[in-house]
């Protein structure tokens, strides 16, 4: 159920809306530019009517330029008794989405508030897709490999995509856990709708129970305008929400109500607004275990796992490495000339590697490697020492008899974080906080640990 604003002076063309709209749609008035505004600022409206005629103050054109100038992204369908073309130019021209006269009849007022939702829903689709672009050039569409688990992983995904059931995805960090919701939402009837997806560590529980259902204005301090959230912003479509064991237990009690029954409340707000949105979850943590422990809510648990997907890691398919390998350096080509292949050494090392943060891992370090390469291909000596990166971490657990012992534990202690650490910043693409988040460890603690250990950022 959408929400629509009429602003008109006289009650009379509110009336006729809400009698021929009232069931389909909820329906507010206002009977001024100021009124309008205000209401404007705290609802998210899905489309506005406006009659251009508003004595005595400023007219339907003036709520139109105020509106834009405030990043209203609601469509206005202006409606008039006094229609002439001039006039239907000028608010086209304004930023009107369509124009009628309030003489239309019922079926044409429906079609036009049909396309009006239909063409603000594209809007902000368009909006978010411009700021995925970038990052979505050269991502596939679904994970890479031909080893028995990843075809397995992928045969799951595509087979759940036609349901509408909840799918929460497991796996490690770095294993592909949003390109196989990504994959879900392409494969599902859904998959003209938009896909939102949210990390749900990134946000304090106040600011993402915002985020996910939306706020009115002046609901908390900074709250200036009305937000939808994400469930509304993916109407139609699929959210998905990655990293969902960090939610604190008041999200957690929300976003059952959500799933139970199809409704958000936004903050500060006193109505539920229906949402038609399908729920994806990811997350590298055992919930079932949390749940058992009383640390996840165990009726959410079941809600989102109405099927599991485990993805595997990477050092359980390494087979697919040099799968993996190509796609990434054939994806280098309209980075620069060089390199685009891989000899037989570095290809070795790779298989060596145990690859504690998968995939994403070892996108960063052939990244680094294609960077410090000064020829046509990435060789050994390119990359960092994968193969012998327990070398070191043996001789010092085997012992010098000439070094006390308190010593060679001293030493096996600061080479266990230090590879920790150097694996956490390779894995998140050199983020201290994100490296730090992984470790379950302050940034701070992570920046004394870079000092102490003379790590490189």
């Amino acid at each position: 159920m959408s929400r629509l604003l009429v602003v008109d002076d006289q009650a009379v063309f509110p009336q006729i809306i809400r009698s021929l709209l009232g069931r389909e749609h909820t329906i507010d008035v206002a009977q001024s530019v100021s009124e309008a505004l205000d209401r404007l600022d705290k609802v998210a409206y899905d489309v506005v009517l406006t009659d251009l005629h508003l004595p005595p103050g400023p007219d339907g054109l003036e709520l139109l330029r105020r509106a834009r100038a405030r990043e209203v992204d609601a469509p206005f369908l202006v409606l008039t008794d006094h229609g002439t073309v001039e006039t239907a130019v000028h608010a086209m021209k304004e930023g009107a989405f369509d124009y009628l006269r309030q003489t239309s009849n019922g079926d044409e007022l429906r079609a036009a508030v049909s396309r009006a939702i239909a063409h603000g829903r594209m809007q902000r689709e368009v909006h978010r897709l411009r700021g995925e672009v970038n990052q979505a050039r050269g991502v596939p569409d679904r994970p890479i490999g031909s080893s028995p688990l990843m075809v397995n992983a992928v045969a799951l995904a595509e087979r759940v995509a036609a349901s509408e059931a909840c799918v929460l995805i497991l796996g490690e960090s770095g294993t592909g856990k949003e390109l196989t919701a990504r994959l879900i939402h392409k494969a599902s009837p859904r998959r003209g709708g938009p896909f939102v997806a949210f990390d749900c560590s990134a946000l304090a529980p106040s600011l993402l129970e915002s985020e996910l259902f939306g706020h009115e204005k002046g609901a908390f301090t900074g709250a200036q305008k009305a937000r939808r959230g994400l469930f509304r912003e993916a109407q139609g479509g699929t959210l998905f929400l990655d990293e969902i064991g960090d939610i604190a237990p008041e999200v957690q009690n929300k976003l059952l109500r959500v799933i139970q029954e199809r409704v958000v409340k936004p903050v500060g707000g006193d109505t539920f607004v229906p949402i038609d949105t399908r729920l994806l979850a990811a997350t590298n943590k055992d919930l079932l275990k949390l749940a058992r422990q009383g640390k996840f809510r165990e009726d959410l648990y079941y809600r989102l796992a109405v099927v599991p997907l485990q993805l595997p890691s990477l050092r359980e398919h390494k087979e697919d490495i040099p799968a993996l390998v190509a796609h990434f350096l054939g994806r280098r080509r309209g980075a620069g000339p060089r390199p685009h292949k891989i000899d037989d050494d570095a290809l070795l090392r790779l298989h060596g590697y145990d690859w504690p943060g998968n995939v994403r891992e070892l996108e960063n370090v052939l990244e680094r490697a294609a960077i410090l390469s000064d020829g046509e291909e990435i060789r050994g000596r390119d990359l960092p020492d994968l193969a012998r990166a327990g070398d070191k971490m043996e001789s010092l657990m085997e012992g010098d008899p000439d070094r006390p012992l308190k010593e060679q534990i001293r030493l096996a202690v600061a080479e266990v974080e230090r590879r920790a650490i150097s694996h956490a910043l390779v894995a998140e693409g050199g983020s201290p906080s994100k490296a730090a988040r992984r470790l379950g460890i302050s940034r701070a603690s992570l920046y004394t640990k870079v000092k102490e250990l003379h790590i490189v950022l």
